[in-house]
């Protein structure tokens, strides 16, 4: 099984539009949350329940659909790897700027964007999540797996 200290491995961005979030502030440790989940179809939903939950909790209902459609496909994306073991779902918030949203599994396979021909029913999945994150989504291989990230940026903060 994944465990929960997989998901704080540094992240390695598959892409260089990604702006580093470094120059924000640090929230609180206590913005983070995981939910391990077995490999079936009806995890997909209850990724989407999760993080929207505590997108909510966050108060950053504006990020919820697209948080839903990035777990979505992240969680289809473990599930398709035919795995056995259980993958680990986990939302953090890096910075007060970034939603973190990660996914673990126990296959060493790479997920790869590929451009999908118009008439394909599947396969475009990651080019959505590019979309969604502006190109901050990576993969961290790990020994016995690898775990998938997706940043959504949060909107910022009102001054008064």
């Amino acid at each position: 099984m994944i465990e929960a200290d997989v998901l704080e491995v540094p992240t390695q961005h598959t892409s260089l539009e990604c702006r580093s979030t470094s120059a924000t502030n640090s929230v609180p440790v206590s913005t983070a949350a995981n939910l391990p989940l077995p490999y079936l179809p009806e995890s997909v939903a209850a990724a989407r329940r999760f993080v929207g939950a505590q997108l909510r909790n966050w108060g950053l209902d504006d990020l919820v659909d697209d948080a839903a459609l990035i777990v979505s496909e992240l969680v289809t994306n473990s599930i398709k790897t035919g795995c056995q073991t259980r993958m680990l779902v986990g939302v953090r918030r890096p910075t007060d700027r970034t939603v973190r949203i990660l996914v673990g599994d126990g296959s060493r396979s790479m997920p790869v964007m590929i451009k999908a021909r118009p008439d394909a029913t599947s396969g475009r999945g990651l080019a959505m999540v590019h979309r969604l994150t502006h190109g901050c989504w990576g993969v961290t291989p790990l020994p016995f797996g690898k775990v998938v990230h997706a940043d959504l940026a949060t909107p910022a903060p009102i001054t008064r």
